[in-house]
């Protein structure tokens, strides 16, 4: 056992496993780690593992999502050059498939390891832009990016749950995962701004669904930013321009007008209404309506 363990963690897989078809990720990390799923497209694990150091070479692309927060981590990707930094919550390292890298921890860390095969990206990346051969971009070391860590925590929660895990749920999310990072972390599919200085006309189509789906719960800019495919500071900048507004604006008008349309239906007390439409409570609701609309909720329809 202990022989295997070793080839796990230097990430050569020979004769740790007879079973040739699963995925290499989940070779190389221990089993005692966490509980794990290979799917048609790639594989996931919720890891939680004490102090250690872990050095191999990718045979597919994996993406490592912090969720508990780990300081000093000593880490190189595709050079000998170390790199010691704070991971918090959210925190993402992507591995491309082909490229070594090495990881030093001193405290337990727990986190979401998500990796897909070359080939899965590639179909994916055909689907997205055409082009099958979509190279990833690493960002560096102590890159936070929510919209990982959402998907991230998602496929824990199935990993972890009473029931056992569904794989075809979770291949969903892994091809979810998988869009995500071609659109963030490829330069071909990267979305530029506009002739005029806006979001481009499929990262504002973009922008605009997700807030539409989640306007009610506080939203960040460096997640819309992801969604956009552009960095936090273009895209403030290039929001304003797109849509006429910066983003708070526009987010306030979408939870006014659906606190418009729930007053004018009868059906909720204010308060409920409040709750309902993302704004903290009553006074809140009261408060952005006077300022924005002129008008109060009771004078509301």
């Amino acid at each position: 056992m202990k022989n295997a363990d070793e080839a796990r963690e230097s990430g050569d897989s020979r004769g740790v496993d007879g079973d040739r078809t699963a995925r290499y990720v989940l070779d190389i990390i221990p089993e005692s780690a966490g509980p794990r799923r290979a799917t048609a497209r790639g594989s996931v694990i919720h890891s939680v593992r004490g102090p250690g150091s872990q050095t191999f070479l990718a045979k597919e692309h994996s993406t490592g999502i912090v969720l508990r927060p780990v300081r000093k981590l000593r880490a190189s990707l595709g050079s000998d050059r170390i790199t010691e930094y704070d991971a918090p919550v959210g925190c993402l390292v992507i591995n491309p498939a082909g490229v070594d890298s090495t990881l030093a921890w001193s405290q337990t860390r727990e986190n979401a390891v998500v990796s897909i095969s070359p080939e899965a990206l590639s179909e994916l990346a055909a689907h997205e832009s055409g082009l099958a051969d979509a190279e990833l971009e690493p960002p560096a070391f102590g890159t936070v990016d929510l919209r990982a860590l959402n998907i991230a925590q998602m496929i824990t929660a199935e990993l972890t749950g009473m029931l056992p895990p569904n794989e075809l749920y979770l291949d969903s999310l892994l091809t979810v995962f998988g869009v995500h990072l071609l659109r963030t972390y490829t330069s071909c599919n990267r979305q530029t701004a506009s002739p005029k200085g806006g979001l481009s006309p499929v990262g504002a189509r973009r922008v605009r669904e997700y807030l539409n789906e989640n306007f009610v719960r506080k939203i960040m800019v460096a997640e819309l930013a992801s969604v956009a495919g552009v960095s936090p500071n273009h895209f403030i900048v290039g929001f304003a321009r797109t849509f006429g507004m910066p983003p708070h604006r526009y987010l306030i008008n979408l939870r006014l007008d659906l606190a418009d349309k729930l007053l004018v239906g009868g059906e909720f007390a204010i308060a409920e209404v409040a709750y309902l439409a993302g704004f903290s409570d009553q006074s809140h609701l009261a408060a952005t309506m006077k300022k924005y609309r002129g008008r109060t909720p009771t004078r509301a329809g």
